[in-house]
């Protein structure tokens, strides 16, 4: 399988969109992670929902604390203020400026090991710098599955 038919059409981040404005494509495509675009249409880096929640609530002194933080965290929750506040943000305060990227010809197994070295659930497939979509791994599961269900064994000659 190749990331050709995989790949998730999304759109991408720019300078002067917001992170809303991140949040609301990613959620419309089921997608953890966008490219961020520069003004010459190249693909410069991305913006990731897991570092958007990690800088804005994960501390870092929080982590050694998973195991032990209860439900009765009020004080940790984030307050709709916080929310706001973040979501009105340029999209630039959470630039990665690293994009993990494949090329359509690429194998499923590629995507996977750039995910896994950049430990990211995405990669970007980028054709000759033009950006064609998003392959998560929740999409190559979802093929996995759809090939699993519509195989059908050959017959045997009688």
């Amino acid at each position: 399988m190749k990331l050709d038919n995989l790949a998730i059409q999304t759109g991408v981040m720019r300078k002067g969109m917001t992170v809303r404005d991140f949040f609301i494509e990613a959620v419309r495509c089921d997608v953890p992670g966008l490219p961020y675009e520069d003004e010459q249409g190249r693909i410069v880096g991305r913006i990731s929902l897991r570092d958007v929640y990690k800088r804005m609530a994960v501390t870092d002194n929080l982590l050694s604390f998973a195991d032990v933080i209860g439900d009765q965290t009020d004080s940790l929750d984030l307050p709709p203020m916080k929310v706001m506040e973040t979501l009105a943000l340029p999209i630039e305060t959470y630039l990665i400026g690293k994009a993990p990227s494949a090329s359509p010809r690429s194998s499923i197994v590629k995507a996977l090991v750039i995910m896994e070295a950049n430990n990211s659930g995405y990669v970007f497939v980028i054709d000759n710098g033009k950006y064609i979509g998003a392959v998560t791994r929740r999409i190559i599961a979802k093929r996995m599955l759809e090939c699993v269900f519509n195989h059908k064994p050959k017959s045997s000659a009688a």
